[in-house]
């Protein structure tokens, strides 16, 4: 396992450094039914960035408001956890754990915890705060990031401006990530035997 300090997130040493693996922010999609189309296209997308070196996802996905909001949000929303917790946020571009596997936690919480940084709309903020619960989506992306960083715990921590904050610590679900390094393990088999075939046509 590497903890990558030096890089930065959403530059373009951190979009290349992802080409080629799987990450937390596809771990909903890596645990889908694999006749899904989130699973295949995923297969898909890993078969083509190891083949070409390039990234598949620059080329459809160039952001929006919502994470445009993100980013311009995301470090308020850092200080206001320190404030709020006194625990010390550090921050860290990419933390490997080999070739194929790797995350971008949005910091490291003293020597066991994650954080998961947030920032919603106003009316998904209050969603948030009606239901106290952490959706299904985020909730594998965290076990994902706790399986590789081998940490105890995750905060999901979500802000908006005008509403008080919500916390939900996130603990190891070992039964997920039992299934998580299975599914890798699988879908790593897939990538490799898709990878041979199209070899072998040349």
């Amino acid at each position: 396992m590497k903890f990558n300090f030096e890089i930065e997130q959403n530059t373009d040493e951190w979009v290349a450094i992802k080409v080629g693996k799987f990450s937390a922010s596809s771990a909903a999609d890596l645990l889908m039914d694999k006749k899904t189309a989130g699973y295949t296209k995923l297969i898909d997308k890993i078969v083509e960035e190891r083949i070409t070196g390039q990234p598949t996802e620059s080329k459809t996905f160039l952001g929006n408001s919502f994470t445009e909001r993100g980013h311009e949000y995301e470090p308020v929303a850092r200080e206001d956890y320190e404030f709020r917790s006194f625990n010390n946020v550090v921050q860290v571009g990419v933390v490997e754990l080999d070739d194929w596997c790797l995350c971008s936690p949005d910091g490291l919480i003293n020597e066991n915890g994650l954080i998961q940084i947030k920032c919603p709309i106003f009316n998904t903020q209050k969603e948030y705060l009606k239901t106290r619960k952490v959706p299904t989506p985020y909730y594998k992306q965290m076990q994902f990031e706790l399986f590789v960083t081998e940490r105890e715990y995750n905060v999901f921590y979500s802000y908006h401006p005008n509403l008080p904050p919500v916390e939900i610590i996130v603990y190891r679900d070992e039964v997920m990530i039992a299934e998580i390094k299975t599914r890798l393990n699988e879908a790593k088999n897939e990538v490799m035997a898709e990878i041979e075939f199209l070899n072998n046509l040349k």
